[in-house]
């Protein structure tokens, strides 16, 4: 029986090597607003998903640039990262299974 991994435990080696950064800044994608960089921490869902986001290269410990996220309140439902050298226009599902801490 496999063990289930926490979401925390892959940008454990980021904590430690910047201080100020703790698990409770580890968020779905989809929370995150204003253009920055982000480290993917996890992606979670059915198997499908889990294999169509690492087809695309969207693997634990990627780094995502965030063109134009969901703003809260504003009920955009798509989000945008570029990710080696290519644009990924992602839905709001696909968003909220994306885990990822600030660089």
């Amino acid at each position: 029986m496999k063990r289930k991994r926490n979401i925390f435990s892959c940008c454990l080696r980021c904590i430690k090597q910047r201080g100020s950064q703790s698990p409770d800044e580890i968020r779905p994608l989809s929370e995150h607003c204003g253009c920055s960089r982000v480290r993917v921490c996890k992606v979670s869902g059915d198997r499908h998903t889990c294999g169509r986001m690492a087809s695309l290269g969207v693997l634990p410990g990627t780094v995502l640039e965030l063109l134009c996220p969901a703003r809260r309140g504003q009920g955009r439902k798509q989000c945008m990262v570029k990710i080696n050298g290519g644009t990924l226009s992602l839905d709001s599902l696909t968003a909220r299974n994306i885990f990822v801490c600030p660089l």
